[in-house]
Order: C-alpha cells, then structure tokens, then sequence
C-alpha cells in the first residue's frame, strides 16, 4: 500500500509517519511546506490513501490561511478527479471550522470540497480538539507544549484566566483513529459529515500547570505521578518528551551499613512502593510481621533463605530461592518473616510494598523468627 501524508513535518504528521514506518508494508509518500505540488501530481496515481494533514494556522497574512487550508485541498481533490481515481481521503479539520475568522472560514471551505468529494469516494474529515503529545512545538499554538517545555526548562508560565477550560485529545488516540481507519475500519466516533476522536479530557487551565509542575518533582524525588489515571499517564509521557536529556537521570539515597545497603526505588500515591536490598553473605534481614501491609520479594542475584512463623500457631515454613529461577514470595500478614543471604557473595532482593512507608504508621513488628 501506498500512503500520501501532506503536512508529514507537523506534529501529527511525524506522529502519523513514525507509526506507518514501523508497518511492514506500507510505503509513505511525504508533502510538506517546501515541496512542489508536483511531488504530488507525479505519484497521484500510484496513491492508495490519502492523509491530508498540512494546514497554516499562524501566517504573517490572513491570505495564508485560504492558500494553505483551502486551496491546497482544493487542488489534490481536483487532481484526483482529473485523473479519474477514487481515492480515500483523510482530513484534519478543526472544532473552530465554525467560527468567523479567517482560520475557521478556510478550514470550513476545505471541508466542504471533501464533503462534494465524498459523494462518490471514501472521505473522512476530523474536526479534531487540542491535539497535544511528543513532537508539538512549544510557544507556538499548543498550551501543553509550551506548559511542559517551560516548567522543565525552568520558564516562568502565562495563565491569564486559570478557569479557562480545555478540550484535549491525546496524539496517539489520534493515531489509532486514523490508523483504523486506514485498514478498512469504521470510525469510532462520527456525526453527519464530521469524525471525532475520544476520549476527550476536560481540564481548566490551572488545574493543567498544577499537575505539570508537580511532574518536575519526579526528577529528584522517587514519587511518581498518578499514571494509572488515564490522562495523567498521556500528559506525563508528554512532559518527558520536552525534558533535557541530562535531567532524566538522579541518584536515589542509598541507606549504607554493615550488612549491605537498602534503597526506596518508586513511591506510587495507590500503588505502594519498590526498593531493592543488598545483603552480605550471611547477613539476615527481617524477623518482623505487619497486620495489614503487604509484600513481594523477588531474589535477583545470589541465593536466600526466607522464613515464615505465624506469630500465634507458631507455623512455620522456609523458602529457598536464587537468581537461576526467579521466584516471587509473597509475605503473608500475621507472619514474622525474614531473609538470609545463604550464598557467598552479595544477595540482591527486589521488594514490593502495597504502600507506602509512614514512619507514624509503620505496621511493623519486630519478632525474632
């Protein structure tokens, strides 16, 4: 299959473009900016689906607007019937296509050369929200970008009305949508003439640069954001795309003694924390219960003996386990527990807690296995 994008240096054109590569067999034909028509008018023929991404929303003339919106789809449609072809047709269009400026008015124009042109040819027109993901220019004409790309460079933020309510799309919901639609699938989301993409997150502004700011913090601190909330999980991997890459890296504390080292990875606000354990040969650590708090061990490297006794029966129960054959323990409440280092050189244990420590609360009781 052979894909045309137009606008294949844009945002959702890079987004567009990056996914089809990784397809075995789709071929890409990019359009962008400084291309001649004629790039398009020599391959036309040979086009089995058309991705008509290009668009001008910022010109020095309100003129560039009909040029770049208007009058380029007019001409691949026109090229098209010239040619006598059917072609299926994607178009990014926007919500504003209903407004009165000069923007809405060109979207509003181009979309109805595609509706005329769907009356005898597969078409598709995607009034789309905010876009925002990896690959968006900063301060230019996504609040997102510049919001991410200014906290991580330690740019002071504008917000002029903090109540100001946003309608954001994700840029790989976008993807999937039109990659669907691009293997023969019905749109998911489709109203009269106009596609959609969901789901669409609603958020005011600054609700949008508190959450953000909060994403800094990651960086130096092992808490990471709430990522098993949909949008928040979209937004972070967005903030990462915008930070430098020498910020990426830190060094957690590392708690040193005789017996080895003890280090908090990850803290989760629902989802407890990981921290990972080194002992010395012989070394024992443990020899306490908790009555609600939860654990995993798993042995990565070196050999373990873990113990069980229930602390009112006196059951009890040993574990062996080494780093051949990776094992996860689970530590049952109710039991005091430890684990010896049985091996010759250093024990390394990955340790997963339900929650996250509080040294007012810690439900841990010291008793002597």
């Amino acid at each position: 299959m052979k894909v045309l994008i137009t606008g294949s240096n844009g945002f959702i054109g890079k987004n567009l473009t990056q996914h089809l590569i990784e397809k075995q067999d789709i071929e890409i034909i990019t359009f962008d900016i400084n291309d001649d028509f004629s790039k398009i008018v020599n391959n036309i023929c040979d086009i089995d689906f058309i991705f008509h991404l290009a668009g001008i929303n910022r010109p020095t003339d309100n003129t560039e607007f009909y040029n770049g919106n208007t009058n380029l789809t007019k001409s691949i449609i026109n090229l098209i019937s010239e040619k006598k072809l059917s072609i299926p047709f994607l178009i990014t269009s926007s919500i504003q296509a209903t407004n009165e400026t000069d923007y809405g008015k060109s979207k509003k124009l181009a979309e109805d050369s595609v509706i005329e042109y769907s009356k005898n040819n597969p078409a598709y027109i995607f009034r789309l929200h905010n876009v925002f993901g990896k690959w968006c220019k900063p301060n230019y004409n996504s609040v997102v970008a510049t919001f991410c790309y200014n906290t991580s460079n330690n740019i002071d933020l504008t917000i002029n009305d903090e109540n100001a309510q946003l309608n954001l799309i994700y840029i790989d919901d976008v993807i999937e949508e039109f990659i669907d639609i691009l293997n023969n699938n019905i749109p998911s989301n489709k109203e009269d003439n106009y596609c959609y993409v969901n789901p669409i997150y609603n958020i005011k502004l600054g609700e949008l640069a508190t959450l953000i700011k909060t994403f800094k913090t990651s960086f130096t601190d092992i808490l990471v954001p709430d990522t098993g909330d949909e949008f928040t999980k979209k937004l972070f991997s967005t903030y990462l795309s915008y930070v430098n890459l020498e910020d990426l890296v830190f060094s957690p504390k590392m708690n040193i003694d005789e017996r080895g080292s003890f280090t908090e990875l990850v803290k989760t606000s629902k989802s407890g924390q990981v921290s990972v354990s080194v002992s010395k040969p012989g070394v024992i650590r443990g020899n306490h219960y908790h009555h609600t708090k939860m654990e995993k061990f798993i042995v990565i490297k070196g050999s373990a003996k873990i113990t069980f006794k229930h602390v009112i029966t006196l059951e009890t129960k040993e574990f062996y386990v080494d780093d051949n054959d990776f094992k996860i323990v689970n530590i049952p409440v109710g039991y005091t527990h430890n684990i010896e280092n049985i091996g010759k050189e250093e024990m390394i244990l990955l340790i997963w807690c339900n929650e996250i420590f509080d040294s007012s609360k810690p439900d841990t009781y010291f008793k002597e296995v």
